[in-house]
Formats: C-alpha cells, structure tokens, sequence
C-alpha cells in the first residue's frame, strides 16, 4: 500500500536502483503518470518527456479499460477482454474515433507546455502510476518505438502479475514493486489518489522546466 503516488514514485525509485536499472530519459503517460514521473526524474536526474494517453473503457465497467490510444494514429484494443465482456465492435469503433480526436486535442495543449517527444536511440524508462491492464502501457510502447527509442523499460509502481507477464512481450525489461494477485484497481493500493487532470499535469511539468532552468 502506499500513501500518495510521491510515495509510490519513491518506491519505485528504490525498485530502479536495487535492479540497477537506469536510462536516458523518463516519459511519462499523462496526466495520471506525471506525478509519479517527476519524481522518478528527479531522483535519477534524468530529462523527461510525455506521452498524453486517452483510455476506451469498456461500457458499464467504466473501470476497466478495453484499449487507449495515442497521439499520431497509435492504437491498441483488448480483444480477449472485449469477448469476455461482450463489448461490440461498434461501439469500440465510436470509442476509438472519439478518443482519437481528443487525444490529439489534449496533445496540443500538452505540447504548447512541453514540445515534441525525443526519444530516438535512448533507453526510456516509462512510467505511470499504475498498469491495471496494460492497454495504455501497450499503446505507449509502440509510439516509443516508432519514435525510435532504443530501449523501453515499463515502470510503475503496481501492476498485477498476468498482465505483466503480458508487457514483458512488448517491453525490452518491467519494473514494478508491488505485483498483488488479487488486483482489481489501481487506486485499491493508495490511501490517497485524487484525479489528475490534464491541467493538473501540465502545471507540473511547467513547475519541474522552472526548476530546472533556475
């Protein structure tokens, strides 16, 4: 359990440094990663960078994600978790179109604050704050990698082990402290887990430039 995602981020740091794991630059899946991103940051040193996501969740289980997208036409869906909840394929087409347009919408925003994603020929730690299904982290990874990124280690805090065993097909190495069995939400293993919202996000990372040009 943790207490906050700073707590959660720390956590993760100490699980970085005791697989010696290190890269070239932090990105982070936002907004919800972006807290526990800036504090990986600022721990390793290391530059970091955004990948604005948005999530399809499935109908009438709005807490189960069946798929996201990212900006520039990436996209994943959950096929075996679409059978399983019997969600048809129109209203994952809608879903998709929809979350494509605002994706691209928020990326703006984002990119007015932060600019294009650098990765190419870098190791990349990727972190969110969770990886409830690995929908987000799989369409992450695939930007990343398009982006030319050399190396992707997926990082975050808590994550079950089935679907790690799944982002370890996608990822060249996973970091997670905490792998529970019984996991049914990220937000089961924090005391404190406020929403983040794109506003929130982008404050941070316009507080973690000034910071780093003071």
């Amino acid at each position: 359990m943790f207490t906050d995602r700073s707590d959660a981020a720390q956590q993760l740091v100490a699980a970085l440094r005791q697989r010696d794991v290190v890269g070239d630059v932090v990105v982070t899946l936002a907004p919800n990663g972006v807290p526990v991103g800036n504090v990986v940051a600022d721990a390793t040193g290391l530059p970091m960078d955004v990948i604005v996501i948005q999530r399809i969740r499935a109908p009438n289980h709005p807490e189960l994600t069946i798929g996201a997208v990212a900006p520039g036409g990436f996209s994943w869906i959950n096929s075996p978790m679409m059978r399983f909840l019997d969600v048809n394929w129109e209203y994952v087409q809608e879903a998709k179109t929809h979350a494509s347009d605002t994706v691209e919408s928020r990326a703006v925003n984002y990119g007015e604050t932060w600019g294009p994603l650098d990765v190419a020929s870098k190791r990349v730690l990727l972190v969110d704050d969770g990886i409830p299904t690995g929908a987000a982290m799989r369409v992450a990874i695939q930007r990343l990698r398009k982006a030319g990124a050399n190396e992707v280690i997926a990082a975050a805090p808590v994550a079950p082990p089935d679907v790690l065993d799944e982002v370890r097909r996608w990822a060249d190495d996973v970091v997670v402290p905490l792998k529970p069995a019984a996991f049914q939400a990220t937000s089961d293993y924090y005391e404190e887990f406020d929403s983040v919202t794109d506003e929130d996000a982008t404050t941070a990372l316009s507080d973690l430039v000034q910071r780093r040009s003071a």
